[in-house]
C-alpha cells in the first residue's frame, strides 16, 4: 500500500501559494523543498524535523523537504518558547526549523534564497511514499489536559488529504485562505496538504478579524475559507459583499452555534460546512446548513467521510472504522462522543459522554446551556464548564461571556443572561456564576481548553 505526495504530476507553472509574501509556483515550491531537503541533516530511524512556521508556504516547503529527506516532521500545538524549547529537546528530532526569530534553530526564510544543491537536483520526485511510513507528528488540542503526541504515517495524512479535495470538489482555479493556523490537523489539512493534493492555491496569510478576513480574501480572489467558529462569529457584522463570492465555507474545532450559521446564511449567503473529527481519528464526517434552514436549533445529519463507518455502541457511544485511524488502532474505535445512526449510515451527534452532568438529580447536557448563550444576540462569544458542588447539587455550572457591547451595570447584564436560560432551563441548571469577560483565552484555532477556561473563572484550585 501507498499513499501519493503532493505536487508528483504537478505543473510547474501551477499556483501553489499567494499573498503575502508573495506567490508561488509548483515548479518553486519543488525546488525549495529540493534545497531545505539537502540542509537537513541524515535521516535515522524515528528522526523528526519540528517545523515552527506561521506562513503556510513555509510550512509546506519545510513538510516536503523533510519527507524528500527521509525524516517526519513534528507540529507544535502552540508557537510559545517554553513549548517549543520542549518539544525540540524530545529523542529523534534533528532540527528546529522557523520563520519566527527563533535562536538556536534555523530560519528556513534564508535556506530560501539560495540555490537546490547538486546532490539533490537529480532526485527525482517521489510519486507514492509507503502508507505505513511515519510522516507527521500532531497534537491534540489538550481539551481536557496537556497537549498530547499523535503520529501520523503517510496513509492517514496524505489519504485524508486527497479525500478532502475529492469530497468537496477543490480543485486548479481553487484558492483556499483560513483563519487558522497550518500547525494543527485541520489547518494543516484544509488549508495546505488538500489544496496541494487538488491541485489548487492556499494563501500564505491567517487573518483574524472580519474587517481583514475579508480584504484578504478579495486581494487575492479566495474561492473557499477555512475557519472556527469564534471566528466565524466574528464574521456576522461583515455585510453582504464584503467577502468574496467563496464555494465553501469550513468550519472546525468546536460545535458552530447555529445562530452563526443561520446569519451567515442569511446575511452573506454563505451556507457553512461543518467538519467533524480529532487529532487522534482524523476527518470523520460533515454537514451542511443550507437555503432554507431556519430552525436555529434543527440538527442536520453528518455524513461520513469517504471510507469511514460510524456505528453506536448500547449506550451510543461512537464506534469508528476508518482509513484515517492509526494502523493499530482498535477497530472500531471507540469515542467520546454518542451518537444516533441513520439508516442510511448518516449520523446524529447526542454529545460528549462527558458532557453530561447531573445537577440536583436533572440530566444536563453542558453544550445545550453553552448553545443557548451562544444564541443570545448579545453575546459574542461563551463558555460553560461543570464543577464539583459541595452540596446536593453534586455539580454546578459556571460560564464565562463576552457581550457584543459594553455591559453597562454587570449584574443587571448577567440577571438579563440568566431571565433568557430560563426560558429553557429550570432554575437549577442556569449557570450559578455568570462572569463577564473581554475575551476567551481562545487558541490560534479557536480551541479553549478546560484548565485554561477554569484559570479564567478564578475555579483552577477546585480542581480535585
Amino acid at each position: 500500500m501507498t499513499a501519493f505526495v503532493p505536487l508528483a504530476h504537478a505543473r510547474v507553472d501551477a499556483p501553489v501559494a499567494v499573498g503575502e509574501p508573495g506567490a508561488r509556483t509548483a515548479g518553486e515550491l519543488l525546488g525549495d523543498a529540493r534545497i531545505v531537503a539537502g540542509r537537513l541533516p541524515a535521516p535515522a530511524p524515528g528522526s523528526e524535523v519540528l517545523v515552527v512556521c506561521g506562513d503556510r508556504y513555509h510550512v509546506a516547503v519545510a513538510a516536503l523537504g523533510a519527507w524528500l529527506r527521509g525524516h517526519a516532521v513534528a507540529l507544535p500545538p502552540n508557537a510559545q518558547p517554553e513549548a517549543v524549547r520542549s518539544l525540540a529537546a524530545r529523542p529523534g528530532v534533528v532540527a528546529l526549523l522557523h520563520d519566527a526569530g527563533f535562536a538556536d534553530a534555523h530560519d528556513l526564510r534564508p535556506w530560501l534564497t539560495g540555490q537546490v544543491p547538486e546532490d539533490m537536483s537529480e532526485i527525482a520526485w517521489p510519486e507514492a511514499l509507503p502508507a505505513g511510513r511515519p510522516v507527521a507528528t500532531v497534537y491534540t488540542s489538550g481539551s481536557t489536559g496537556e497537549h498530547q503526541p499523535c503520529a501520523k504515517t503517510a496513509g492517514q495524512l496524505l489519504g485524508e488529504a486527497r479525500a478532502l479535495a475529492e469530497t468537496f470538489a477543490l480543485g486548479a482555479g481553487d484558492v483556499v485562505l483560513a483563519t487558522v493556523p497550518p500547525h494543527h490537523i485541520y489547518g494543516l489539512l484544509f488549508s495546505v496538504l488538500a489544496p496541494l493534493a487538488a491541485g489548487a492555491a492556499f494563501s500564505r496569510e491567517t487573518p483574524l478579524h472580519a474587517e481583514t478576513v475579508a480584504a484578504v480574501a478579495r486581494r487575492i480572489g479566495a474561492t473557499a475559507l477555512v475557519s472556527a467558529p469564534a471566528h466565524l462569529r466574528g464574521m456576522t457584522v461583515l455585510g453582504r459583499g464584503e467577502l468574496p463570492p467563496l464555494r465553501r465555507v469550513f468550519s472546525s474545532g468546536a460545535p458552530l452555534p447555529r445562530a452563526t450559521a443561520l446569519e451567515l446564511l442569511a446575511g452573506q449567503g454563505l451556507a457553512v460546512t461543518e467538519v467533524y473529527g480529532s487529532s487522534e481519528t482524523g476527518g470523520i464526517g460533515w454537514r451542511r446548513i443550507e437555503e432554507g434552514a431556519s430552525d436555529m436549533f434543527s440538527e442536520p445529519a453528518w455524513t461520513p467521510l469517504p471510507g469511514v463507518r460510524v456505528a453506536a455502541s448500547g449506550e451510543g457511544r461512537l464506534l469508528l472504522d476508518s482509513p484515517f485511524l492509526p494502523p493499530d488502532a482498535a477497530r472500531p474505535y471507540p469515542g467520546e462522543d454518542r451518537v444516533e445512526v441513520a439508516e442510511d449510515g448518516r449520523f446524529y451527534l447526542r454529545g460528549r459522554l462527558d458532557g453530561v452532568v447531573k445537577i440536583a438529580g436533572k440530566r444536563v447536557a453542558i453544550a445545550e446551556v453553552e448553545q443557548r448563550l451562544l444564541a443570545l444576540p448579545r453575546v459574542a462569544d461563551a463558555a460553560v464548564v461543570a464543577t464539583e458542588s459541595a452540596g446536593a447539587r453534586g455539580h454546578e455550572l459556571v460560564a464565562a461571556v463576552v457581550l457584543r457591547e459594553p455591559a453597562g451595570e454587570a449584574a443587571e447584564a448577567i440577571a438579563g443572561l440568566r431571565h433568557a436560560l430560563l426560558q429553557w432551563f429550570d432554575p437549577v441548571v442556569v449557570p450559578r456564576r455568570i462572569r463577564l469577560v473581554p475575551a476567551l483565552p481562545r487558541e490560534a484555532s479557536g480551541k479553549l481548553t478546560r484548565r485554561r477556561l477554569l484559570a479564567l473563572l478564578g475555579l483552577a484550585q477546585e480542581e480535585r
